[in-house]
């Protein structure tokens, strides 16, 4: 019986794929459940194909970090003015890490994250989240509804805030159904801080 020959294997979007199958491992286990052999059976192929596109766990890690801070990058823009803008991606922040709580540990706390200057694409990505804040809030001092303190200070204190608030939401040491009260709380305060 003749055989026909054996045909290598082809995924036209491996990476892809290994990365969306790590993404679903992270959001069903936790960063703790992801392994590049799972995320490579999940995705159909072996472990072997795997490392073709990622060195080690880490370069996969880096990969779904990337995704998530794109996906937060790329979040709808705000409308209102230049404060209330800087609120909206302040609330579109808080929704993010309360719709994807996995991914959100993983980006800002896991301690599986990877050191960023291994990663370009990951570093660029992380720059872009807070580029769109700097610019955010650079639009609310020069409309005057932000006193004209240093932007990357200024940026850092609302990344913080919300970072804080969104870690304690999703540890539960806050009611999840109150986070936007709690926002807008916490956002009027530091505007009260910042005021001009």
């Amino acid at each position: 019986m003749a055989t026909s020959p054996r045909r290598p294997y082809h995924h036209g979007a491996l990476r892809e794929g290994l990365v969306t199958a790590a993404r679903a491992l992270v959001d069903a286990e936790g960063a703790e459940g992801l392994t590049l052999r799972k995320a490579a059976a999940a995705a159909g192929v072996s472990h072997a194909a795997a490392y073709r596109h990622f060195a080690d766990k880490a370069s996969l890690v880096a990969a779904v970090m990337a995704q998530g801070f794109e996906e937060l990058a790329a979040l709808a823009e705000p409308t209102g003015t230049p404060l209330e803008r800087l609120h909206g991606i302040g609330r579109a922040y808080l929704a993010f890490a309360l719709a994807n709580p996995s991914l959100y540990r993983l980006m800002f706390g896991s301690a599986d994250v990877p050191r960023r200057a291994d990663f370009p694409d990951l570093a660029a990505a992380e720059r872009r989240v807070y580029a769109r804040m700097a610019t955010a809030v650079e639009a609310a001092q020069e409309s005057g509804e932000l006193a004209p303190h240093p932007v990357a200070d200024v940026t850092l204190l609302m990344s913080c805030v919300m970072h804080g608030l969104c870690s304690q939401l999703l540890a539960g040491l806050l009611p999840a159904d109150a986070a936007p009260e709690l926002a807008r709380t916490v956002m009027m305060l530091v505007d009260k801080g910042l005021g001009a």
